[in-house]
């Protein structure tokens, strides 16, 4: 009866299986902790390089809707600026047609006038704080104003409120369509094409949870049979070696 004493060609092979067996289910289990099918370049070169422009590409549109939102911000402020100073202009505009009039006395000329002045500078405060700036010529409005309640010609500084107004009204409208028409949509296209993105790096880079916990259970079910076959194989050898001692 022939007998090798070193490790036979069936235990290489033995072992080999086993070792296969173990990477299959390590592979299997580490895609299942990451959740990603591609941890290393070698898992898929072609895919790993699709992945990173993939990725790279999310990181652009992540960008860009920061820009969206930094310069929705930004209008929505100036907007509310707006609609403030349109209403402190509506105000404003009712005590200059008030004064218009001549049933009113000196001193209500005055209070109005100090009603006047305070009402511009809150404007200026409010545009300082949105960003949105009346024009200097409402400056005639104030005390001593070519357009001024006391000592100008209120009916002047009626018509001066009443462009301001229609200003202000136009550029809400202008503000209105810039943010729907171009805001909305940049920020609808580029929240399209983030899902669509996500969505194709997810099928090459994701893991398949089902079929790695599938082939988790495979690999350590074909891991146990190496180790039982191993197991058997070395029973088998060690009863050669107790037969060729029995035969001495």
């Amino acid at each position: 009866m022939a007998l090798s004493i070193g490790t036979s060609g069936v235990q290489l092979t033995l072992l080999k299986n086993n070792a296969q067996a173990n990477r299959f289910t390590n592979r299997a289990t580490e895609r299942l902790a990451t959740g990603l099918r591609i941890n290393r370049a070698s898992d898929d070169p072609a895919g790993l390089i699709g992945a990173e422009k993939l990725r790279g590409d999310l990181v652009e549109i992540s960008a860009q809707l920061k820009v969206v939102g930094a310069q929705r911000r930004q209008s929505n402020l100036q907007q509310s600026g707006r609609q403030t100073a349109s209403s402190v202009l509506q105000e404003v505009r009712g005590l200059f047609v008030q004064a218009a009039g001549n049933t009113i006395s000196t001193d209500e000329r005055e209070a109005i006038q100090l009603q006047v002045d305070s009402s511009l500078d809150a404007l200026d405060r409010l545009g300082a704080t949105t960003g949105f700036a009346l024009p200097e010529s409402l400056e005639a409005l104030r005390a001593g104003g070519s357009a001024s309640v006391a000592g100008g010609d209120p009916a002047v500084g009626a018509e001066l409120l009443e462009e301001q107004l229609a200003a202000v009204n136009l550029a809400s409208a202008a503000a209105g369509a810039y943010e729907k028409y171009t805001l909305d949509v940049d920020q609808r296209l580029a929240e399209d094409r983030a899902v669509a993105t996500a969505s194709s790096l997810s099928q090459i880079a994701d893991a398949d949870y089902a079929q790695e916990i599938s082939n988790l259970v495979k690999g350590q079910i074909l891991t146990e049979a190496s180790i039982k076959t191993m197991m058997v194989a070395q029973r088998i050898r060690s009863d050669q070696i107790l037969s060729l001692f029995a035969t001495l």
